[in-house]
């Protein structure tokens, strides 16, 4: 490995950015640093990447204004910084190169958008049979074509990503949102606390009550999916195109789910 840097090192000084071959390498080059920066900025270890780099810029500062001492002692600080990041960061160093590995690039968009709906119609079905299981009601939202814009001003703007322990915190009965619905875009929370339309043109025998009807009525002037938490019967529903699909197990829902989405 460190026989090809030394190789690519000393061949540098050969690239002609006058060429084309050149001038697409220094264009590659740079794409590939920007894209890897702009990564990077999403993670704690950019700031130590920037605290580095302002501290070879402070060194070559000082340095060509003549305070050498100072900038020796900055240049050997930011040295030894960079040096060390790759054990100050090991862990995620590896957790990257490990998906990496996996060629995410190879794959097909296709197959990246299956395998998305999978994930979120699996943990749609958790949830809603967690929260069966603890006894807590809830009615879940999920968006599809149709904004939803007026439901969403009802409640209250979460915009954060799926989660169990989010979604058992919303809906537990003493939580001021509990008696809301919560709204779901792809993989995301987007509000909770919503209030659903009512319609009188809705009609359910008992024991189903208002959260069955304002989530049916939902689904009558939107393309949206709702999942029903019954909290009295521990029973898990599914309504969508005005149809109401009672007391369903997991696979029933889960395939239900990767139909519909």
């Amino acid at each position: 490995m460190t026989g090809i840097i030394q190789l690519i090192t000393a061949s540098i000084d050969k690239v002609d950015l006058t060429k084309p071959l050149g001038a697409i390498d220094f264009i590659f080059a740079t794409c590939l640093v920007v894209g890897f920066l702009f990564y990077l900025r999403r993670f704690p270890v950019f700031r130590v990447v920037l605290g580095a780099g302002f501290l070879l810029v402070c060194t070559l500062v000082f340095f060509l204004g003549g305070f050498t001492l100072t900038a020796l002692v900055l240049g050997v600080t930011s040295n030894l910084i960079i040096i060390s990041l790759p054990l100050i960061f090991a862990p995620e160093i590896r957790h990257y190169l490990e998906k990496l590995g996996r060629f995410p690039f190879l794959r097909l968009p296709a197959v990246l958008a299956k395998q998305k709906k999978e994930s979120v119609a699996k943990n749609l079905v958790d949830c809603a049979f967690d929260l069966a299981e603890r006894g807590i009601g809830g009615t879940l939202v999920i968006a599809r074509k149709t904004g939803l814009g007026q439901t969403i001003e009802t409640g209250v703007v979460i915009d954060a990503k799926f989660g169990t322990k989010l979604i058992q915190s919303l809906f537990f009965p003493k939580s001021p949102m509990h008696d809301g619905a919560v709204v779901i875009k792809d993989d995301r929370i987007v509000a909770a606390g919503c209030l659903l339309p009512i319609s009188g043109d809705v009609k359910l025998d008992a024991p189903f009550g208002t959260r069955h009807k304002s989530g049916l009525a939902m689904t009558r002037d939107t393309d949206a999916i709702v999942i029903l938490i019954s909290e009295q019967r521990a029973e898990v529903s599914l309504a969508e195109n005005n149809k109401l699909q009672v007391n369903l197990d997991r696979s029933k829902l889960l395939s239900g789910l990767e139909k519909l989405l």
